[in-house]
C-alpha cells in the first residue's frame, strides 16, 4: 500500500514537472508580474523568514544539506545500477519527482528573481552601451579613486593593504552597511543577517568560485580561502543576491555600491579593487598597451595586491576549474543571463553610465 502511494505521488510530481516548466517560461516573459507579486511581494517575506530561521546558526546549514544530498544521490545511483534501473517506469517517476520538487523549491525560494524587472530599468537607464572614450575616462577616474584610498590606508604606496578585521567582523560591517541602504530610490535595505563561511571552501577554490547563495536556505556562503582583500566585496555581492538580485551583473554593481558608500576605507578599497580590475580588463581587450599603461599607473602596492591575489587563485588551478566554470556558464545562460560568466564583467557598463550622468 505504501509503495503504491509512493508510486502515485511520484507519478503526480513527474506530471507536474512539464507544467512547471511552462509556467516558468511564462514568468520569464512577464517581468513586471514577477516583480510585483514575487520579487517585491512573496520573496521578501520568504527570504526574511529563512534568514531569521537559519541566520543565527554558526555553520552553513545549506552546505550540510548539500553534503547529505550528494551522498544520497550517490547511493541512489548505486541502487539504480544494482537494480538495472528496474522497474523502469517506477524509477523514471522517482527521478521525475525528484527533479520536480527541486525545481519547484528553487523557484519558490529564490530562482524566480532571475525573471524580475532589471536594475537598469529600475534606475531609469535608457542604454548600457558605451564607447571606448567613455570606458577610458571611467577607468582613469577609478584609478585615481583607488590610488587615493590606498594612500589613506598604507604608509607608502608600495605596501599591500591588510584587512585588520576577522571574517566575522566583515560580515557584521557588511550587514550594517545594508541597513538603510538605497540608491536612486532603489531600496536595498534588508534585515536578519545570514552570511557564513562555506564548509566547502577548498572545493570552491578549486572550482574558481568566491562564494554563492544557497537558494534553498537563503544563506550567503563566502569562500574563506579567497584573498582577504576581496572578502568585503564578495560578502556584499552575495548579500545582494539575498535581496533578490539574481543577475551577477547587478549583484556585482550593488555590492560595489555598498562598499563604496561605506565609511570603512577597507570596504571602499575592496569595492574599487574589483572595479578597477574589470575596467582595465575591458580596456585591454581592445587596446592591450593602454591597459598595461593603466595598470602601471596604479600604486605599486595595488599592483602587488593584484599579483598576490592571482597567485592565490593559481595555487588552486586544476582541470576542475574550466569544467565547473563551463557548467556554471550554461547554468547562467539557462536562467536568462545570456552573457553567462561574462555577466560579472558587465557591471562596467553601470560604472560608465554613472560616470557620465
Amino acid at each position: 500500500m505504501i509503495r503504491l502511494n509512493d508510486y502515485i505521488l511520484n507519478r503526480t510530481l513527474t506530471i507536474f514537472l512539464p507544467i512547471q516548466l511552462v509556467l516558468i517560461g511564462w514568468a520569464s516573459r512577464n517581468p513586471e508580474w514577477v516583480e510585483k507579486y514575487y520579487s517585491s511581494g512573496l520573496y521578501p517575506t520568504l527570504s526574511g523568514f529563512m534568514r531569521r530561521l537559519l541566520g543565527w546558526i554558526p555553520f552553513s546549514v545549506g552546505d550540510v544539506l548539500y553534503g547529505i544530498l550528494f551522498f544520497s544521490i550517490l547511493g541512489w545511483i548505486w541502487y539504480l545500477y544494482e537494480t538495472r534501473f528496474s522497474p523502469i517506469l517506477e524509477q523514471t517517476y522517482r527521478i521525475g519527482a525528484f527533479l520536480s520538487v527541486i525545481i519547484f523549491l528553487f523557484h519558490l525560494l529564490w530562482g524566480m528573481n532571475y525573471y524580475r524587472v532589471s536594475l537598469q530599468e529600475k534606475l531609469g537607464i535608457a542604454s548600457l552601451q558605451y564607447d571606448t572614450i567613455q570606458l577610458n575616462r571611467t577607468a582613469e577616474k577609478h584609478i585615481k579613486r583607488i590610488n587615493a584610498i590606498h594612500s589613506k590606508i598604507v604608509k607608502n604606496d608600495s605596501l599591500v593593504p591588510k584587512l585588520p578585521y576577522s571574517k566575522y567582523k566583515v560580515f557584521s560591517i557588511a550587514s550594517n552597511a545594508y541597513k538603510d541602504m538605497s540608491y536612486k530610490n532603489v531600496d536595498l535595505n534588508f534585515k536578519h543577517r545570514s552570511v557564513k563561511k562555506s564548509l566547502f571552501s577548498i572545493p570552491l577554490s578549486y572550482m574558481g568560485f568566491s562564494g554563492y547563495l544557497n537558494p534553498f536556505t537563503g544563506e550567503s556562503q563566502v569562500n574563506r580561502k579567497i584573498p582577504i582583500t576581496t572578502f568585503p566585496i564578495t560578502t556584499t555581492h552575495e548579500m545582494a543576491h539575498q535581496l533578490g538580485y539574481a543577475s551577477e551583473t547587478e549583484a556585482n554593481y550593488i555590492g560595489y555600491l555598498v562598499c563604496r558608500q561605506n565609511k570603512d576605507l577597507y570596504f571602499q578599497y575592496s569595492g574599487e579593487f574589483m572595479a578597477i580590475k574589470f575596467l582595465i580588463y575591458e580596456v585591454s581587450k581592445y587596446n592591450p598597451d593602454l591597459g598595461e599603461k593603466y595598470f602601471q599607473s596604479l600604486n605599486f602596492g595595488i599592483r602587488k595586491n593584484i599579483q598576490y591575489n592571482q597567485d592565490i587563485w593559481d595555487s588552486y588551478k586544476t582541470n576542475i576549474k574550466p569544467i565547473s566554470q563551463k557548467i556554471y556558464d550554461h547554468y547562467l545562460k539557462a536562467n536568462d543571463q545570456e552573457n553567462g560568466l561574462k555577466s560579472y564583467n558587465a557591471m562596467v557598463a553601470f560604472l560608465i553610465v554613472e560616470n557620465f550622468e
